[in-house]
């Protein structure tokens, strides 16, 4: 027995798929919706004999490991890695940097207990709390996403990992401590502290935001470590994942307050860019579970420029892009905790891209003069030009002629003027952190290492299957 079949024979399957889908006996097998396309009726077997599953609906089915990749949108040598700790295999073969990587998960979560803690049992913690409730974020919430709070001594973190037996290199690799000038200090302090999680729901990093009003920067965030990158981080997402999927749509907001005050506010397919700009590795994480996506940015100049930036990065990746506009208030957090129904009423009423470009130009240049409604022009029709119907495209000329009191033959002239849209890629993006060189060696490792062993147990199955 290889390892495989051994973490396959200690994690029973219909356990394992029950944690996520709610399993009813049929037969020998077991039956329930397919979280994967809408399904209505039940339609995936989970069967206990041969320990797999399949769905008749979209034909998806596999083992334990497809069931977690494809559930939450992994890799398969991460799939590994999860199962294998979760049946006590330890692996004769593994990347050489996942010891390294299993402390400091180990370490991150342990440091957000530590804060959920000293939140809920001291004096100092229950004061930054009574400040959540009086934001308008509710006891429920709050421990759901299990919020906390980092004392204001310099070193209480520090000294509560070390005698858990992590080692200072450790702690400062998790990004948990600054060292300078040989001394070691809590790099969170006196902050509201927001974990990071990544899909699956491991802590791999934190947001900190001040509670005095003094010179300190509003919001703190770990640095880059190797298990945390902000840029391939969306939060929430281990939270809203189902909800996302159930409705094929996900809500982006900024900060984390927008994604809490969101969520309590019943708009829980929700997720943030904790305040970065959006990336194309997030995205693709969303397009993994949406199909839809709305973006519900700040009011300000600079969020709106920001969803301009994120309207063009998303139209790469085929996600139908709405925009929620907000009315009367700075941001979602604002809004939801005001309002609940107005915030949801908001949500539903997001409006399609080309849209959010008219009333945005003609808001940022006005249509008094010729040269205004040139700026106009210029700065929607390249949008109009993205979208891939004729009939879109002829049904956004006309309106925006209309708007702007022009002949829309004229914007038909201009629109056969631009050339032919290409898609961003990858190579073109400026990646938001500098990827170094030993970094991009261990993914490569990685990828490889996850293939030699995907295909050590696949061969035999596809082996048998051709011997039928």
């Amino acid at each position: 027995m290889d390892q495989l079949d051994e973490i396959k024979a200690k994690v029973d399957i219909v356990e394992f798929i029950g944690q996520y889908l709610p399993l009813k006996k049929a037969g020998r097998n077991f039956r329930s919706v397919c979280p994967f396309h809408g399904d209505k009726d039940p339609s995936l077997i989970v069967s206990p004999d041969k320990q797999i599953w399949h769905c008749f609906g979209c034909s998806a089915g596999g083992d334990i490991f497809g069931f977690l990749m494809k559930k939450e949108s992994i890799e398969f040598i991460d799939a590994l890695g999860q199962l294998a700790e979760r049946a006590g295999v330890e692996l004769k073969t593994r990347p050489r940097d996942w010891g390294m990587k299993s402390k400091l998960l180990a370490i991150n979560e342990l440091a957000a207990k530590f804060y959920e803690k000293y939140l809920k049992d001291t004096a100092a913690g229950r004061q930054a709390e009574n400040y959540l409730i009086n934001r308008g974020l509710n006891a429920e919430t709050i421990a759901k996403f299990r919020v906390g709070y980092a004392p204001a001594g310099w070193d209480f973190l520090l000294k509560f990992l070390r005698r858990k037996e992590f080692s200072v290199e450790e702690i400062e690799k998790a990004g948990l401590i600054v060292n300078r000038n040989n001394k070691q200090y809590d790099k969170f302090r006196h902050r509201l502290m927001f974990p990071i999680t990544d899909v699956s729901g491991r802590v791999v990093g934190f947001t900190g935001r001040v509670l005095d009003k003094d010179d300190q920067p509003k919001y703190l965030n770990s640095p880059e470590t190797p298990i945390f990158n902000k840029g391939k981080i969306l939060y929430g997402l281990s939270f809203t994942k189902e909800d996302i999927q159930e409705k094929k749509t996900a809500v982006l907001v900024e900060g984390q307050m927008d994604a809490l005050s969101s969520y309590q506010a019943n708009v829980t397919n929700v997720v943030a860019s904790s305040g970065t700009a959006l990336t194309l590795e997030q995205l693709d994480i969303l397009r993994r579970h949406a199909e839809t996506l709305i973006l519900a940015l700040d009011a300000d100049g600079a969020g709106s420029e920001a969803t301009k930036r994120a309207i063009e990065l998303a139209s790469a990746k085929d996600l139908e892009i709405k925009v929620a506009i907000l009315e009367g208030f700075k941001d979602p957090d604002e809004c939801a905790k005001a309002d609940p129904a107005k915030w949801r009423a908001v949500v539903a009423a997001a409006v399609p891209i080309v849209d959010f470009y008219i009333d945005y130009a003609m808001k940022k240049y006005g249509t008094t003069s010729v040269n205004d409604k040139k700026k106009v022009v210029a700065e929607v029709l390249p949008a109009i030009n993205l979208l891939g119907s004729p009939v879109e495209k002829d049904q956004y000329v006309k309106k925006l002629a209309e708007a702007l009191n022009v002949n829309p033959d004229n914007l038909y002239e201009a629109l056969k003027g631009l050339k032919a849209h290409r898609k961003p890629t990858r190579k073109a993006e400026a990646p938001t952190i500098p990827v170094k060189p030993m970094e991009k060696a261990d993914w490569l490792e990685k990828r490889i290492l996850g293939m030699l062993i995907f295909k050590s147990i696949y061969l035999g199955i596809f082996q048998k299957e051709l011997d039928n």
